[in-house]
């Protein structure tokens, strides 16, 4: 069992945005809609940057830089290369998963935020995790058209 500290946290954090950004950059190019590909890619940008804001409060924590993302991640995106194969990938299905990441995401920092989460790293995680609400929230409208 993993001893959930401050840097582990953070490194979490950390893998967990670059798995996102990998997540979302698959799903931007598996969509048709310009639109939906432009928000995707843009979504995608945004997880790269959270990371690498975290990285140095890790790195003064005594942690190394986190990996390029998780196995659950690799999990997902192996799941939807799948589901292309068998069926195709289609807009709405493409957003729906991105919207389930989404979902992951938020959770993980509400659950962060609620942890023994760093003091001077508390603000930047607030910051981010409104900018994941209002994404969601964007990813969410495309899925109910």
């Amino acid at each position: 069992m993993r001893d959930r500290n401050e840097r582990w946290l953070l490194n979490h954090l950390i893998e967990l945005c670059r798995d996102e950004e990998q997540t979302l950059r698959y799903a931007a190019g598996r969509v048709k809609d310009a639109s939906m590909k432009e928000l995707l890619i843009e979504l995608a940008s945004a997880r790269a940057k959270f990371a690498a804001d975290l990285v140095p409060h890790a790195q003064r924590l005594g942690g190394a830089d986190a990996g390029s993302g998780n196995t659950m991640g690799a999990l997902g995106r192996r799941w939807a290369m799948l589901k292309d194969r068998l069926v195709g990938p289609t807009d709405q299905r493409v957003i729906a998963e991105a919207r389930q990441a989404e979902d992951r995401v938020m959770a993980t920092y509400t659950s962060a935020l609620d942890d023994i989460l760093p003091p001077t790293v508390r603000d930047l995680v607030e910051g981010q995790l409104a900018e994941i609400r209002r994404a969601h929230g964007r990813v969410q409208s495309l899925t109910a058209h």
